[in-house]
This record gives structure tokens, sequence and C-alpha cells, in this order.
């Protein structure tokens, strides 16, 4: 179980929301929660990647040529899309 205050500001809006979707309070405030949740595991998950990511390169040393990569780039949406450049 959760208590939380809100600013009148906020619950006022809560309130509103909850009327014009025949929604409870509570089931509103429990989707935000799990959404602004999920985003903020997204974004760690994303930053531990790229952690991930950076610590390879530091011990291979690998790269990927720019030329390789801006010519990958350019054929997005076209009609003949490349394949993601690899170091292997």
């Amino acid at each position: 179980m959760l208590g939380v205050r809100l600013e009148p500001e906020l619950e006022q809006r809560l309130n509103v929301l909850a009327k014009k979707s025949n929604r409870s309070k509570s089931y509103l405030a429990k989707e935000a929660l799990r959404r602004y949740i999920d985003q903020l595991e997204n974004q760690e998950k994303r930053r531990q990647e790229t952690l991930d990511r950076w610590e390879a390169y530091e011990q291979s040393g690998e790269t990927i040529d720019h030329g390789i990569m801006v010519e990958w780039l350019e054929s997005w949406g076209g009609d003949e899309e490349k394949s993601c450049p690899s170091t292997k």
C-alpha cells in the first residue's frame, strides 16, 4: 500500500481526468506510475547497454569505418536498405 500527498492543483487535475475518463483516481495513478517506472527501467537498460558497448570497445578497439556507417545510414528508407555494419 502506498499513500501519496498531492499538491492541490495536481489533485484537481487528477479529479478532472478521472471524471472525464470514467476511471478511478487510483487506476489513473497506478497507470501513470507503471508507465513512468517502465520508462525509467528502459532508460537504465539503455544506459547499461551503452556502458557495456564502451567497455567492449575499450577491450577490443574494434570500430566501424565512418564511410561505411554513412553509406548504411543513407540507405535507410530506400528500396535497397543495407544491413547494419558489424565489426565481425
